[in-house]
């Protein structure tokens, strides 16, 4: 509720009732609390998942970014990612690709395995050739695997320590 208020030198005041402004700090507080549970995640699972209006939902978006109180990655392809301020630059990086399930899979079995031929991670991944190969090289790209090249092309996680560190701070289950 908005109410006006005239002053002696005819000057309005404007006032805005304390039952806006609690829903206002409510919607913010559910948005920070999605992002917070669910790093990495995308402008329309935010949408489903909180059930507020496109336009609601942009607006909190928009003043959490500008008051630094998220951090938001914006790719080439208008992918819109959020995360909070917990998480470092270069675990972000990481996310962005463990996200998607196959991706995933395939990281948690080279965690699991200190390196593995396409053949074995096909097998795994219960996935055809050309997904994986897909994946793999999405993965290689990002930097978040190696291939080594012996008798047959080998893959390994690059950095080890950090994708441990990862999927230690945010919760498996959560990731679509």
């Amino acid at each position: 509720m908005i109410i006006l208020e005239q002053t002696a030198g005819r000057e309005y005041k404007m006032k805005v009732g304390s039952r806006n402004k609690s829903l206002t700090d409510k919607t913010k507080s559910k948005l920070l609390k999605r992002i917070d549970n669910s790093p990495g995640i995308r402008y329309r699972e935010l949408l489903r998942a909180t059930g507020f209006s496109n336009g609601v939902m942009a607006y909190h978006l928009k003043k959490l970014e500008k008051s630094k109180r998220i951090k938001v990655s914006r790719s080439h392809r208008r992918s819109t990612r959020f995360y909070p301020l917990s998480i470092a630059s270069r675990e972000v990086r990481v996310i962005e690709y463990i996200r998607r399930r196959t991706a995933r899979q395939i990281v948690l079995f080279l965690l699991r395995h200190e390196s593995r031929t396409f053949k074995d991670i096909v097998q795994f991944t219960k996935k055809v050739r050309s997904t994986v190969s897909w994946h793999l090289s999405r993965l290689r790209d990002g930097g978040i695997i190696t291939v080594g090249i012996s008798n047959t092309q080998t893959y390994r996680l690059k950095n080890r320590d950090l994708v441990t560190r990862v999927m230690k701070k945010i919760r498996i289950n959560d990731l679509v």
